[in-house]
């Protein structure tokens, strides 16, 4: 694959390192009355309203990426890119800034959904087990100057003083930012419940428990940071951060990368975190006089993946600390993506950290927790003619107020779609960080295929002006109705 480290790590660590794909994703297919565990995810209640007797998932793969800070603009797509068919290497150049004076944030999830299993228990009730390891970076509330930095690094003074980056007298001040990253794999129970019904219409209410197990997690929560861009005399055209103060909370564990993923981390094997989630929701149908399957209306509401994960066992670091008077050099601020043999990225963040600003083993309290990504989706769907509907999605992430997380990204959709029994084609039209996706999302009979920014995948030359990229697919089968 043809990519500099540095450029690399900045894809995706700024333009946006959801493994969520903690988005609540799939948004092609979640939506679809035959959606079966991709429905199930969004809002536990949909269990019961699947007209299959019997569900059996296999396995589904998706990556999301979304932020506000930039849009591609390589001559290559991001496509190319991710196969390593790029006939450069990325440059910190090749992603336009959006500098509208907003907030900062990026988001890259990617989930594994594993093998799972739902069947009826009568007519009103219907019940899943299910299984999925999921993983994710973000940066979130951070400014465009710092982000700016994060690009382009300290290696061209020039450049960072043509933005107004470098100056003698000028100090910035960030008191917002937060970093969080982590990896976990989830077990899950749902019970769905029909409890009401006559021939006009249909409730039901539904709920799922989930056991986490997090093997690797860290994060950063600023308090407050005051710095200065200055000149390096030690480097030619380079420069280096004087860090004034430096006020914050920040705490890391590792992963064994030889081990991760592998079936044995479904069932919490050598986790350094536990936690539990869960999931609620109902769902209101109105009965359809031509069809005994799928109804005229649909409304729907869930609160998903309320929960935390605490991190406490060996070699988990968790510490609170203020600095001041500190110099980054250029060489510095490389060690932060450059690993080394054997470590993670995250462990290399972390450790370099450590370093910079004395943070001894003594001052480590040894634990920490995340919350969950938790949110609310809010969904209605019509049917406008015979296997043509149209759904209308809005997903709120729900910031937690004293633990840091990695939050959902909110957004709301529009979703046309062309749906039977063994083939259903969908057209998510979202909005995101203020800007719009196109996707695709086709099922055709067990197999599953789709993409919530199509656009993003094929953008090249910024034609598109892409904010992010989706992809996903998958494996399931429905048996009986």
């Amino acid at each position: 694959m043809k990519y500099t480290r540095s450029s690399l790590f900045f894809l995706l660590s700024f333009l946006a390192l959801e493994l969520e794909s903690y988005a609540q994703g799939f948004q092609g297919l979640a939506s679809q009355y035959y959606g079966g565990f991709y429905s199930v995810y969004q809002n536990p209640a949909f269990l019961n309203n699947s007209p299959q007797k019997f569900q059996l998932h296999v396995g589904t793969v998706g990556v999301h990426l979304d932020n506000n800070y930039v849009r591609y603009n390589a001559p290559f797509t991001m496509l190319d890119l991710l196969r390593g068919r790029n006939s450069r290497p990325l440059d910190p150049y090749d992603l336009e800034e959006i500098r509208n004076g907003k907030p900062k944030n990026g988001t890259l999830t990617a989930e594994v959904r594993g093998p799972a299993l739902a069947f009826k228990l009568g007519e009103k009730t219907s019940i899943a087990f299910m299984s999925r390891i999921r993983s994710g970076f973000q940066v979130s509330e951070a400014s465009e100057r710092l982000m700016g930095i994060a690009r382009l690094g300290l290696a061209n003074a020039s450049n960072l003083q043509d933005l107004g980056y470098l100056a003698l007298y000028a100090s910035n001040s960030e008191n917002r930012f937060n970093i969080t990253s982590q990896a976990y794999s989830e077990l899950g129970f749902s019970l769905s419940q029909t409890v009401a019904e006559n021939e006009t219409y249909r409730l039901t209410i539904g709920g799922t428990v989930k056991r986490f197990f997090g093997y690797a997690g860290g994060y950063i929560k600023n308090q407050t940071l005051n710095y200065r861009l200055l000149p390096d005399p030690n480097t030619v055209n380079g420069a280096y951060m004087q860090v004034d103060r430096f006020e914050a909370t920040m705490g890391y564990t590792d992963v064994d990368l030889t081990t991760f993923p592998s079936p044995g981390k479904l069932f919490g094997q050598k986790a350094t975190g536990k936690g539990w989630g869960l999931d609620v929701g109902f769902s209101y149908e109105l009965r359809d006089e031509d069809s005994d399957k799928q109804p005229s209306f649909r409304l729907s509401a869930s609160l998903i993946d309320a929960g935390k994960i605490v991190y406490d066992q060996a070699g988990v670091k968790n510490y609170d600390f203020v600095a001041e008077d500190r110099q980054i050099t250029e060489e510095e601020w490389r060690g932060y993506s450059s690993p080394r043999e054997g470590e993670s990225q995250l462990a290399a963040f972390g450790r370099v950290l450590e370093e910079e600003f004395d943070l001894t083993e003594e001052k480590n309290t040894g634990s920490f927790t995340l919350a969950a990504p938790t949110a609310l989706n809010v969904s209605a769907d019509f049917k406008l003619l015979n296997a043509v509907y149209v759904n209308a999605t809005l997903i709120q992430g729900l910031k937690n107020r004293s633990l840091p997380q990695i939050r959902q990204t909110s957004l709301w959709a529009v979703i046309p779609r062309f749906e039977t029994k063994k083939l259903a084609l969908s057209i998510p039209l979202i909005r995101q960080n203020d800007a719009w996706a196109v996707g695709a999302g086709l099922r055709l009979g067990p197999l599953s295929i789709g993409s919530d920014n199509l656009l993003g995948l094929f953008s090249t030359g910024g034609a598109i002006k892409a904010q992010g990229v989706d992809v996903y697919a998958g494996l399931s089968f429905g048996l009986g109705q």
